[in-house]
């Protein structure tokens, strides 16, 4: 099959936890790498956000290539901005060979796609990675809601593409109750996990990170104030990984600056930034648990890579995260925002060494079941039957 992968808002190498890049880009890496070791002709498409990106066409290991359209000034864009340059990024696309399927990764990827998709007779999945109804239903305090606009055209996106994807039960869920999505046309595939980078180490582990953009959604703040609640003798280290994004963004870091101050936790709290991959899964490797405070997630993919490296987690009880956690086998879900409640659950494993090693090697097993090649072996064969459906 011919697949075209459309990304357009961000570039599946962008590192995630800087600017718009996050899981959604690992995923679709991961993704078009399996497929076109599996014999695909794969490209990822993506907007060109810098003038060197025009007309740049990178060619990955496995054979997938990540081209770049021209869509609007070739800059860095405002998200608030994308909307406005969909219809030239599918006019860009259209220009391209024939496409067997897109598959359309955000709403704004299946603005632009749709389109090319019935125009060429190609099959059209979307997978939407983050559903605005939920998002906008669980937002911090001051945090900006979702527009209207995105939220009716994934209603749209949802009920008129071919095959819709998410990667939990809680998401598919969301997207049949709230958009009206035909339950027979919604796949649940999780996503994976690269094991080979992410692998338990040998040595002591000490303290805690959080791993993801620094924005309200992401709750780096109940982390910080959760560890402040710990008596300075089983205090962890706490690691914040990940660089600001979105509207807003730079006031919420500077809030959690001045938190740090408050708590007195200068020296117990660290900015590191957005990591690289492999410096990122050797600190996850040596730390005794992974926090993810999140108010909701597609699925929470570093919940994963914590599994792989036999880290337990401590994570929301929210949309997303539940279906991603074995509560009592890879990590504990906490309900509720109350910082100390979430420090009662820090402590208690951290006092508990016995009981974390038994959820590291569950967390391993667990994560051992849930390899790239398998999700891409079910999107393919998805494509597949939805190719001879339409």
């Amino acid at each position: 099959m011919r697949i075209g992968l459309v990304s357009l808002h961000t570039s599946p190498l962008d590192t995630p936890g800087r600017g718009d890049a996050g899981g959604m880009n690992v995923v679709v890496r991961a993704l078009a790498d399996e497929l076109a070791r599996a014999g695909h002709r794969v490209e990822v498409l993506t907007r060109a956000a810098s003038v060197a990106d025009v007309g740049r066409l990178d060619t990955l290991d496995s054979g997938a290539c990540v081209r770049y359209l021209t869509a609007g000034e070739p800059a860095a864009l405002d998200k608030a901005a994308l909307p406005g340059v969909t219809g030239e990024f599918g006019r860009a696309l259209r220009e391209l060979p024939p496409f067997d399927v897109l598959h359309s990764h955000y709403w704004l990827s299946g603005r632009a796609a749709l389109p090319v998709a019935r125009d060429t007779g190609a099959a059209h999945v979307l997978s939407l990675h983050t559903v605005a109804v939920v998002k906008n239903a669980r937002l911090a305090a001051g945090d900006a809601a979702e527009p209207q606009l995105r939220i009716d055209a994934e209603r749209m996106l949802a009920r008129r593409s071919d095959a819709v994807v998410t990667s939990t039960r809680s998401e598919r869920d969301a997207v049949v109750a709230a958009y009206g999505a035909s339950p027979r046309d919604v796949e649940v595939i999780p996503p994976g996990v690269d094991t080979e980078l992410f692998r338990p180490a040998a040595g002591p582990r000490s303290g805690v990170i959080v791993i993801g953009r620094i924005q309200p959604l992401k709750g780096q703040d109940l982390a910080i104030r959760a560890v402040s609640r710990l008596a300075p003798g089983i205090r962890p280290h706490l690691s914040i990984a990940g660089e600001v994004s979105g509207a807003g963004s730079e006031r919420y870091r500077a809030e959690l600056e001045r938190l740090v101050e408050a708590r007195g936790l200068r020296a117990d709290v660290s900015f590191v930034g957005a990591l690289p991959r492999d410096e990122l899964a050797a600190r996850i490797a040596r730390c005794a648990l992974v926090l993810v405070p999140s108010r909701s997630e597609t699925y929470g993919l570093v919940t994963l890579e914590a599994a792989a490296c036999g880290v337990p987690v401590v994570a929301a009880a929210a949309p997303g995260l539940i279906d991603a956690v074995r509560a009592g086998a890879t990590g504990v879900l906490v309900p509720g925002r109350d910082e100390r409640t979430w420090a009662a659950a820090i402590e208690r494993l951290l006092r508990d060494p016995a009981w974390r090693a038994v959820m590291a090697q569950a967390s391993v097993a667990h994560a051992r079941a849930h390899s790239w090649k398998s999700a891409a072996r079910r999107l393919g064969n998805l494509y597949r039957q939805t190719i001879e459906s339409i």
